[in-house]
């Protein structure tokens, strides 16, 4: 057996109750790793083309890499895969905490969930048995009441759990693992909820991974790190974690503004981090398992429902698609939203752009019954009738992409979204990088797959090499999420390479680690070409192609069509695609080597 896996999955069929383990496939892990690259490929073998991401065909995998649980630096990770119910594609979520590696520990390197239950279940994995249990008195009831209801009666557990929304089949409902951590985007949520899933409960096991070269591999995670700990990357996650993106967003003028309308908003200064130190919200820090960077923010809100508690929350992203997105300033608004959302089961990133867009198509008259811009009493309100299908709320669940097709006239040119997905905290009007990450992203209008924004705000990137930066980036995350690890471990192509060589027992170079991530990024699209994905698709919201910036630092630019055609031009070119975006059999031959 490689090294790294414990060689098993579990295998749950809903439909019969059914459930058995099966042996890893070690082809599929030697050439696409573990996490998305396996979970995909998976995928690709057992979806059929067509198949309804809320049918009985689609599958939810939760699948670790080979580093899940091992002593490298933020091993915590894994990663979920499904069939989208909104965007119809591909997707992958890629989850922090100690879910991934409880689930290593109990003897399974992934799960696969197959059917529908006729009732709702909950899926109990202990490395002795496996049970699929009634979870009729949990359904209805929100995640952080339903985790606290599982771990009275399994301390120690995991929980990845479902809320309402997933319940309800809203398309970007999201699963919670342990409360904090979310497989969020594109609707896995809704997946599980259409399997009558409420919850997957995993109890640690005293099993461990084993490692192909221990000394070298022990070695290698000391000298990472010794490295990590005195790196200025560290400690600036430490202090403000992703929150410090607000400042570069507002020193790049990329901060998406009331709908990513780029109108001025004087209210950002009240959302930058040191505000919630300043009005005694911030109530520490926490971690996942093996890292010593610990970036996760936690609150104590002083008033309302989650009062006096302490919640893992707020993220860059929640924070200005919640708050400037919707012309909101108030941080225990913003904050108490957030909170909202994921004890209710919704993408808090979606829930904003949709909640934003909503906020236009009112004040523009499109709509009838809505809320204005800065209405912070109507955010709330309608983030629960998201989650229940209430009223407004039932057509913004569909997704802005399907909302603003039923609403029609001029709200598709300011939908926000990239294949079906909301476009997170990032105008890319801003940043030309962004603009074809978002474009050519596998799972919809992305910001993990591609970071570029950093690097053109501070002239380390010009404009000119923005395409191959791109195309670059993007392979080498697709390998990093099949390891599985955190994509702010500020390591190199080599370092990760050397894990997965001593490790696995398979010989990696920093060049062949890149090629595995090239690799799984062309299955992905394949499953996309699959389902009617090509270069038409791999576009932009009309507002960020027709309308230039009206304030900010970037004021005055957009990305306008001739702009995008030449870089999908030099794109597809690099991949080795044709120029309709579809790999060509010359490049699939030749990954596959």
């Amino acid at each position: 057996m490689l090294g790294g896996y414990m060689g098993k999955v579990l295998e749950v069929d809903l439909s019969s109750g059914k459930i058995s383990s099966s042996d890893l496939n070690s082809a599929y892990a030697s050439k696409y790793i573990g996490g998305k690259g396996y979970g995909a490929k998976v995928l690709y073998d057992s979806v059929p083309v067509g198949a309804d991401p809320l049918g009985n065909d689609n599958l939810l995998i939760l699948m670790t890499g080979p580093l899940t649980g091992t002593i490298a630096p933020s091993s915590g990770r894994f990663a979920v895969i499904t069939k989208s119910p909104e965007t119809g594609i591909f997707t992958d979520g890629h989850v922090g905490g100690y879910f991934g590696p409880k689930l290593k520990f109990a003897g399974f390197d992934g799960i696969i969930v197959r059917g529908k239950s006729s009732k709702p279940v909950y899926l109990h994995i202990t490395s002795d048995k496996c049970s699929l249990l009634d979870a009729r008195e949990l359904w209805g009831k929100r995640i952080f009441e339903t985790d606290e209801w599982l771990k009275s009666r399994y301390p120690g557990s995991s929980c990845g759990v479902i809320g309402p929304a997933g319940e309800n089949l809203v398309k970007y409902a999201c699963i919670s693992f342990d409360c904090g951590h979310q497989a969020g985007r594109c609707g896995p949520g809704a997946v599980m909820g259409s399997k009558n899933l409420k919850a997957i409960v995993v109890e640690d096991g005293k099993n461990k991974p084993k490692y192909a070269e221990a000394e070298k591999f022990k070695a290698l995670v000391s000298e990472l790190s010794t490295s990590l700990r005195t790196h200025p990357t560290r400690f600036k996650r430490h202090i403000l974690g992703t929150l410090a993106c607000i400042w570069e967003g507002i020193d790049g003028g990329i901060l998406p503004i009331k709908n990513f309308s780029a109108v001025e908003f004087e209210g950002i200064l009240n959302l930058v981090p040191e505000k919630l130190w300043e009005k005694g919200i911030w109530a520490g820090n926490t971690t996942c398992y093996a890292c010593p960077v610990a970036c996760t923010k936690l609150s104590r809100l002083k008033s309302g429902e989650y009062k006096g508690k302490k919640y893992e929350a707020p993220e860059y992203e929640p924070v200005v698609l919640l708050g400037c997105n919707c012309g909101i300033d108030n941080y225990d608004r913003v904050v108490y939203a957030h909170i909202l959302c994921n004890d209710l089961g919704l993408d808090a990133i979606s829930a904003g752009n949709a909640i934003g867009f909503s906020m236009e198509c009112y004040e523009k008259g499109l709509i009838k019954n809505g809320i204005r811009f800065g209405d912070g009493a109507g955010l709330i309100d309608l983030i629960k009738k998201i989650a229940y299908k209430e009223g407004l709320g039932d057509l913004l669940a569909q997704g802005v992409r399907a909302a603003a097709n039923e609403i029609g006239g001029e709200a598709s040119r300011f939908a926000m979204q990239v294949k079906g997905l909301e476009l997170p905290g990032v105008d890319p009007r801003g940043s030309y990088g962004m603009a074809l990450a978002f474009a050519t992203a596998d799972r919809g209008g992305c910001h993990q797959r591609a970071w570029t924004a950093r690097a053109e705000l501070y002239g380390r990137l010009k404009r000119e090499g923005v395409v191959k930066f791109v195309k670059e980036s993007q392979d080498e995350r697709a390998a990093c999420f099949s390891l599985d690890l955190c994509d702010f471990m500020p390591f190199s192509e080599k370092a990760f390479a050397g894990l997965l060589t001593y490790a696995t027992g398979l010989q990696y170079t920093a060049e062949d680690y890149v090629r595995a991530g090239e690799r799984i990024w062309n299955l992905t699209r394949l499953l996309a070409v699959r389902e009617g994905i090509s270069r038409k698709d791999d576009t932009l919201p009309r507002r960020v192609m027709e309308e230039p910036m009206l304030a900010g630092a970037a004021k005055g630019q957009y990305v306008p069509k001739e702009a995008m055609d030449k870089m999908l031009d030099e794109y597809y070119e690099l991949r080795g695609w044709d120029n309709n975006g579809i790999p060509t059999k010359e490049k699939l031959a030749e990954l596959e080597k």
